[in-house]
């Protein structure tokens, strides 16, 4: 649990600042609604600015993981796991898989804000804001969008763990790894684990949107013309 728990909170704060920043980039003034696909776009630029920070973490966290299940230990945590990738083959060693990450959160994090939104609008009742939504609404919107993200996911995130647990001469290329699933599990073995990924998607990413709604609110209370 220390990798995820050390990384969540700048992953996340990378994370809404990404699609803080390419709602601007789109936005002709600060209040200026955008469209579905101008969402996507911004929540895609959310996926890419992660990837500094969510590659080396997931990648530790990968093989911290893959250790569990094996009687030989080789890292004794995630700072010693950091440390021994590093000086073996330096920050190449750390951020192996980036390309299948970039693929996979690009795609689903457009997907993730795209559908929180949506759903934040179609529960607005006709005349109110969007910001006076209750809390169930926003419960609601944040779990249905973790699930959009995840169905979008789950077969990169597959290929992803695959492709950083395995020893670096296992694959030559990020196909190699796409080849090998399809040709030994099929087109079922890109959804493994998908019914655990959905059973935490919807509460963890309603709390994770009802708290961000909650220190935006309080944030514009405490600094009204920031």
């Amino acid at each position: 649990m220390g990798a995820p728990l050390a990384g969540v909170t700048p992953i996340m704060a990378m994370t809404f600042f990404g699609f803080s920043l390419g709602k601007k980039l789109q936005q002709t003034h600060p209040q200026e609604k955008l469209r579905a696909h101008q969402v996507f776009i911004a929540g895609g630029l959310s996926g890419l600015c992660t990837a500094i920070i969510v590659v080396p973490a997931e990648r530790i966290k990968c093989l911290l993981q893959a250790q569990a299940n094996s009687a030989q230990k080789r890292f004794s945590g995630p700072v010693d796991c950091a440390r021994q990738l590093f000086q073996e083959m330096g920050l190449r060693s750390l951020y192996r898989g980036t390309v299948l990450t970039l693929l996979r959160d690009i795609p689903a994090t457009g997907v993730y804000f795209m559908s929180y939104e949506l759903m934040k609008e179609k529960m607005t009742p006709h005349g109110g804001r969007v910001s006076d939504l209750s809390v169930a609404r926003i419960l609601l919107a944040g779990g249905v969008a973790g699930i959009c993200n995840w169905i979008v996911a789950i077969p990169m995130d597959v290929l992803k763990s695959r492709f950083q647990t395995a020893p670096e001469s296992r694959y030559r290329r990020v196909a190699d790894v796409f080849r090998e699933v399809l040709r030994d599990e099929g087109p079922r073995g890109l959804y493994k684990g998908f019914t655990a990924a959905m059973l935490r998607a919807f509460p963890a990413n309603a709390a994770c949107f009802l708290g961000f709604e909650v220190s935006m609110k309080f944030l514009n209370w405490l600094f009204p013309d920031g």
